[in-house]
């Protein structure tokens, strides 16, 4: 695991176990959420105020307002940053975009606790993410098979071939790689171009970080990627929906 990451889960994990202890949840009575395979190939336009390689990405963070006008610009489904110490996120900022939109949402989060995905059922989720770089393969295992028990779709993240191998072993119905080294930060979109293709089409490659222009969307739509999670260019731009229907054109 990197350094990053286990910073990240140093400091996310007592805050996990408080939500436990004080947010006690069980399984039933979740809300009906659209189904976010189904809604593929297209662009998942993520929520993100902020990161740990670029701080604070936008100042004037309204979730629920660009949510609606990312659904409006043609998003097939929206990314939500949770996490609360490095990326300024907030379950909350899922629930509230839930109540804006139709299209499917995904809980960006780094899962390493069922109770997670709980939360994440309960918050209007229809996907969510798990990092191989940050599990084990039981632990991989484990918790894509207890999102699919609750009706969620797992996106699982590689950064590598040997990470991509797990994650077809595992319930992931689509499979990202991340162009951004975790050690490094740098972004390489020939990496990810090298290995999309080694996914099968069934499992959905998502082309993740990187994405800056129609150009790299179309480079990467000929080596395979079914699906492009573009945060940071949508986020720094004046009008995120504007830069969207860009990227589409």
């Amino acid at each position: 695991m990197s350094d990053i990451l286990q910073k990240i889960v140093r400091d996310l994990r007592p805050l996990v176990e408080e939500r436990k202890r004080s947010v006690p949840l069980d399984e039933k009575d979740f809300p009906v959420v659209p189904g976010f395979r189904a809604n593929f190939p297209g662009v998942i336009a993520e929520l993100k105020k902020a990161s740990p390689s670029k701080g604070l990405i936008r100042p004037d963070f309204r979730p629920a307002e660009l949510a609606v006008e990312l659904e409006e610009a043609g998003a097939a489904a929206l990314s939500v940053l949770t996490e609360p110490n490095y990326f300024q996120g907030s379950l909350d900022y899922l629930k509230s975009v839930r109540k804006q939109v139709k299209i499917p949402l995904l809980r960006k989060e780094f899962i390493f606790d069922p109770y997670q995905i709980l939360e994440a059922r309960y918050a209007g989720a229809s996907a969510v993410l798990l990092i191989a770089a940050l599990l084990e393969q039981k632990e991989l295992v484990r918790l894509g098979e207890y999102a699919r028990k609750l009706g969620l779709d797992v996106l699982g993240e590689a950064h590598n071939a040997e990470e991509i191998a797990r994650l077809l072993d595992s319930p992931a119905t689509l499979i990202g790689v991340n162009a951004r080294n975790l050690r490094t930060f740098a972004t390489d979109l020939s990496l990810v171009e090298r290995l999309i293709g080694t996914i099968p089409q069934e499992r959905c490659p998502v082309a993740e970080s990187a994405i800056t222009s129609g150009a790299d969307m179309r480079r990467l739509r000929a080596a395979g990627a079914c699906g492009f999670l573009i945060g940071e260019t949508l986020m720094r731009a004046a009008s995120p929906g504007a830069k969207l229907r860009e990227l589409l054109a």
